[in-house]
């Protein structure tokens, strides 16, 4: 082949690159979902060196996540959204956030499916019943003097990070969570908590259909307190509950619960200085579905529907954050752990973070009640 031959060769075949390129940035979607949410092919759809690598990582990502689907066109659904998501993860990088999406466990649903799996927590009033007052506990004043950052993990106050399934009973490891933490910080002794108690248990509230944390906070003050995960292991569904456990000397006691004051980041910081702190947050974005790590301050709204432990805060990069530990597994976020940004303009706080936040309370003479070694 001549010099000139192999030189038009190149030209086309840089051509042909670059006009692919250029429809990938175009077509931002190549799918697009109808009224009823169910997914109708977009342009581009399935065409091209994008698909072919999107298929290859497909079935990479169903290995790591040990994804099985139960029929050939089930899987060729995934694989819609899965392309999808990750035309929207790329685009979204791509602008240099403080934070970055990927593929993790969610990465073949839609946002709608998302929203029908994780969204548990119950925000509304309730009817003919009256919870607990607004505390000012946790108030700042001028004199206060609050550690720069707060990290629960290095105290030892937080269990390993636990997965909800497909039960909506974030409510629950929410509660559970911050349960954990104060009974290690008054008792020094770290105790892995069940949600399956309250999920079987806790009749204010619809285990996996949701519930409220103020209902699962005044069930384990009434009710002999909670068991262990040993005792009472968590099954993802709704079951009988086992009233023999409610005898049990292991079970851990409190005295009782108090909301912080609402859209006040100021008392929520110094609350989770003292303690891990629960929180209603909106978790309904598509960014907050496909978050991996970095401090995030994407796409979020108000509509309070999932529970999450506030653990910490911290500075990253010059942008102050809550470490909040979630109930999705170990492959979402950071190892379970997202970084949500603090101090920001909105007085609710991102997600709603500061709207509805409450905390266990437990004294030293509490301890006496449970025979925990």
């Amino acid at each position: 082949m001549g010099c000139a031959q192999a030189a038009m060769l190149i030209l086309l075949l840089a051509t042909a690159i670059a006009s692919c390129a250029m429809s990938m940035d175009m077509d931002m979607s190549v799918v697009s979902y109808d009224d009823n949410h169910h997914v109708t092919a977009g342009p581009g759809h399935r065409q091209g060196a994008f698909d072919a690598e999107a298929t290859l990582m497909f079935e990479s990502w169903m290995i790591k996540h040990e994804k099985v689907y139960e029929s050939v066109a089930e899987k060729e659904r995934r694989l819609t959204i899965f392309e999808d998501n990750l035309r929207f993860i790329t685009n979204r990088n791509a602008e240099n956030l403080s934070y970055r999406l990927g593929l993790n466990r969610f990465a073949d649903l839609s946002l709608h499916e998302y929203g029908q799996i994780c969204h548990g927590a119950d925000a509304r009033p309730t009817r003919n019943h009256v919870f607990m007052t607004t505390s000012n506990r946790y108030t700042t004043s001028a004199g206060d003097v609050l550690p720069k950052s707060v990290d629960w993990r290095n105290e030892g106050a937080v269990t390993q990070v636990k997965d909800q399934g497909h039960c909506r009973s974030c409510w629950a490891f929410s509660t559970v969570g911050a349960v954990e933490g104060l009974n290690k910080i008054v008792t020094d002794e770290l105790v892995t908590l069940s949600e399956q108690d309250l999920i079987n248990c806790n009749k204010e509230n619809n285990g996996c259909g949701g519930g409220k944390v103020e209902a699962a906070y005044e069930f384990i003050m009434n009710n002999g307190g909670l068991g262990t995960d040993n005792e009472y292991p968590y099954k993802a569904v709704n079951g009988v509950c086992d009233g023999r456990l409610k005898g049990n000397n292991n079970n851990v006691m409190i005295d009782g619960y108090e909301n912080l004051p609402a859209n006040d980041e100021s008392a929520l910081m110094k609350a989770v200085a003292h303690q891990p702190v629960t929180a209603v947050v909106d978790s309904s974005s598509r960014e907050f579905q496909l978050y991996e790590s970095g401090v995030f301050d994407g796409t979020c709204g108000t509509n309070l529907n999932h529970g999450v432990v506030v653990i910490g805060y911290g500075t990253e990069n010059g942008r102050d954050y809550w470490l909040v530990k979630n109930s999705r597994g170990n492959t979402w976020g950071e190892a379970g752990y997202m970084k949500m940004a603090r101090n920001i303009v909105n007085p609710r706080g991102l997600c709603g973070i500061a709207m509805r936040a409450s905390y266990p309370l437990k004294s030293s003479l509490s301890t006496e009640k449970s025979s925990i070694a």
